[in-house]
């Protein structure tokens, strides 16, 4: 089976062609321009190279969040547009699920962080249990105050994988409040990559086998919905005055 994923949660655009869990290939941008200008682009080049078209694929993959919210919106929506117009079932996975992926093979607990601002991560930790075929998920995602994570797993006492986009610029203090327990893969392994939602798009159609209704998964509100609740509370209290 033939497929594409899309992960734009970042401000990486990843994306890969892959046939039945193998990587055929993939294209990473971590550059000033937006999803939108790179996506089509990426994506355009990565058939040419491969000698694929649109209508040999027969399933479309896409990061549904956490993370930016307005780069999930443009992958979801360049997804759901491909797989209607191609009518191919379509899949999520969630972009700390794949970023688990890059500790495959590793025997410390895997924890992708990636940046959610206000000092605060998106984040959850894996395990790679022998004989397991995809990454086991011990805490589950959330958005979380960056010390107050650390605190939490400084009280695992075991050594730790960092993963992610937050990972290099927070490098110091995990290593402060971790010490020897913390290791942080370097920028090309630990940012979000094509071939990390290639097997993990995989292991979602091997337990489904079928298309499914794709929705963004942001864990938090935006600030934009911060601002309006806190409009509607006021205009409710005047309107009760």
């Amino acid at each position: 089976m033939k497929y594409l994923t899309i992960d734009t949660t970042t401000k990486v655009t990843a994306v890969s062609l892959a046939e039945d869990g193998c990587l055929i290939a993939e294209g990473f941008l971590h550059t000033a321009k937006t999803h939108s200008e790179r996506l089509i682009p990426m994506l355009d080049q990565l058939l040419t190279a491969a000698s694929w078209t649109l209508q040999e694929l027969e399933m479309i993959g896409v990061v549904r969040g956490p993370g930016s919210f307005t780069g999930i919106r443009i992958g979801i929506a360049t997804a759901q547009g491909l797989a209607q117009v191609l009518r191919l079932p379509l899949l999520a996975v969630l972009s700390l699920d794949a970023l688990a992926w890059a500790g495959l093979g590793r025997v410390e607990d895997i924890v992708p962080i990636l940046d959610a601002r206000k000092n605060e991560w998106y984040t959850a930790r894996y395990r790679w249990a022998k004989g397991h075929e995809k990454p086991e998920c011990l805490t589950l995602p959330q958005a979380i105050p960056t010390d107050l994570w650390l605190e939490q797993l400084r009280g695992l006492d075991r050594p730790i994988c960092f993963v992610g986009d937050a990972t290099e610029k927070s490098k110091a203090r995990i290593e402060e409040v971790l010490g020897e327990r913390a290791m942080i893969l370097p920028e090309y392994v630990s940012l979000p990559r094509g071939a990390y939602t290639a097997r993990a798009i995989w292991q979602r159609w091997q337990e489904k086998g079928v298309g499914e209704l794709v929705e963004p998964f942001y864990i938090r509100f935006s600030e934009a919905e911060v601002n309006w609740a806190k409009k509607e509370e006021v205009r409710r209290r005047t309107e009760h005055e």
